[in-house]
């Protein structure tokens, strides 16, 4: 390779990781926060991948939080937001059928089944919430994604509180590398 290609490789590779410097930092941001503790009406939980009908690993990290939030009265409601994946129910049936069996009432919980994206599940919810007049909320979905989730839901008209997942099984650098090209995608074209 000749030393005009080393330059033109240098520069393609700088250009490649500006999305990554500028967002990293948004991908971050909630990596040391937790819940703030206070008594909300209700918590958020951002639909993940189902497997075999069931909550992935990562997604039960989602639950299990927002259930502590339920179970220590930090909330009185969990509006599960999620809608068909490839599983032949909606991620919202899944979360429900799972907190059900950690114990939680059936009328404690509130369904968004029609999403598909972050986007879509806060506008979504942004109308169950006003049906149940629900106004004080957590937001729950893993640090790396709060961040984007929190913008979304400033969109729909949703003042949540975050509520990160401080993920135990997800590759980080990889989730957080995606996270990255998701708000280049918001900005570009500012969906």
């Amino acid at each position: 390779m000749t030393i005009k290609w080393y330059w033109i490789l240098l520069i393609f590779s700088l250009i490649a990781a500006i999305p990554f410097i500028i967002y990293w930092p948004s991908a971050s941001q909630f990596d040391a926060r937790n819940p703030d503790g206070e008594t909300r009406q209700a918590a958020i939980i951002l639909g993940a991948a189902l497997w075999d009908k069931k909550p992935s690993p990562a997604l039960k990290e989602r639950c299990d939080l927002a259930y502590q939030l339920y179970k220590e009265k930090k909330v009185s409601h969990l509006v599960l937001s999620g809608g068909l994946g490839n599983n032949g129910i909606t991620e919202a049936q899944g979360m429900r059928d799972y907190l059900l069996e950690k114990g939680v009432k059936e009328e404690d919980l509130l369904l968004e089944e029609h999403s598909s994206n972050t986007k879509q599940n806060l506008k979504y919810t942004a109308s169950l919430l006003s049906e149940h007049k629900l106004d004080r909320v957590y937001l729950v979905t893993h640090d790396y994604h709060m961040n984007r989730a929190l913008t979304y839901a400033s969109q729909a008209g949703i003042k949540a509180a975050p509520a990160p997942v401080h993920s135990t099984v997800l590759f980080m650098p990889y989730h957080k590398a995606r996270e990255c090209l998701a708000w280049v995608k918001l900005n570009l074209l500012k969906k």
